[in-house]
């Protein structure tokens, strides 16, 4: 009796949050996988309209782009995570005001997405900061129109993402590093080993879990990329991303094409998710 009286003490501890979880999570996701088959504009009556989304989403060339401008930010996302690796192994260790550099390098993180595109519309201006760098170091014919030139547009506004997010990144490879015991680094200056050969067969396999949630990380923001690119070019350009053009099929009533995007991107990051599952297990 006392069994059966704690599981029904669960359960309506839990039954609450579970109708919450069912009216707010599974119901809207199911409608909208259901609605990217029709052509509804918001109002009016539902027409159901087959798999015609999804072909025009992998057949029209504008909306095939806006996936490869996702790649742009996966392919920066490498050498950020390469800089903050390196930085992180240089800096492993105790010393006198790590946290107050550890603070400066997270700044950019915590900056709002409006002030950091307003600072790089001003640096990638005609008449910007860049420009004026490249015309200080004599390179003038390095001076682009950044914002303007359809194949370094999209380079340009993903290369924030470096600046951006190698603080966070910096501060968890450097949290698993300082994880690893520094008796092993001591047996291993014992027999012999450099620190290059340090890094290559201690520091990288000790944080293998850590640099490859980093990676997927990176993949699933690459393909849910927004404010940047909507603030600084509102998707002009050839500069849309899937989650730019869900919000402009939104607000031009295009409401079932809508669904149909948001269903390829929860679908992308649900592999990312299964994939990380898959390979990274929790200890």
């Amino acid at each position: 009796m006392k069994s059966k009286g704690r599981s029904a003490f669960i359960f309506l501890f839990l039954i609450i949050p579970l109708i919450h979880l069912i009216i707010f999570s599974y119901v809207p996701i199911i409608g909208n996988f259901v609605l990217s088959f029709t052509n509804w504009k918001g109002f009016g009556d539902i027409v159901f309209i087959g798999w015609r989304n999804y072909q025009r989403m992998f057949t029209n060339t504008e909306y095939i782009s806006m996936f490869k401008n996702c790649g742009w930010y996966f392919l920066v996302a490498i050498p950020q995570l390469v800089f903050a690796l390196l930085l992180a192994v240089v800096i492993n260790g105790k010393f006198r005001g790590l946290n107050i550099f550890k603070g400066i390098l997270i700044i950019p993180y915590l900056l709002n997405g409006v002030i950091i595109s307003t600072i790089f519309i001003i640096f990638f201006n005609n008449t910007g900061s860049l420009n004026t760098i490249l015309e200080w170091l004599h390179l003038d014919y390095l001076k682009h129109q950044w914002l303007q030139d359809l194949k370094l547009v999209n380079p340009a506004i993903a290369s924030i993402s470096i600046w951006r997010y190698y603080g966070m990144n910096f501060i968890m490879f450097l949290g698993a590093l300082q994880s690893i015991p520094t008796d092993i680094y001591e047996a291993a200056t014992l027999d012999g080993c450099n620190k290059w050969q340090e890094i290559i067969y201690i520091s990288i396999p000790a944080i293998k879990k850590v640099l490859f949630i980093n990676i997927l990380l990176s993949v699933s923001g690459s393909i849910q990329v927004f404010e940047i690119p909507y603030i600084m070019m509102n998707g002009s350009n050839g500069t849309g991303t899937p989650v730019i053009m869900i919000q402009q099929s939104m607000s031009t009533n295009r409401v079932g094409f809508a669904a149909a995007l948001s269903v390829m991107v929860f679908i992308i990051v649900l592999i990312v998710v299964g994939i990380q599952k898959l390979f990274v297990k929790e200890d």
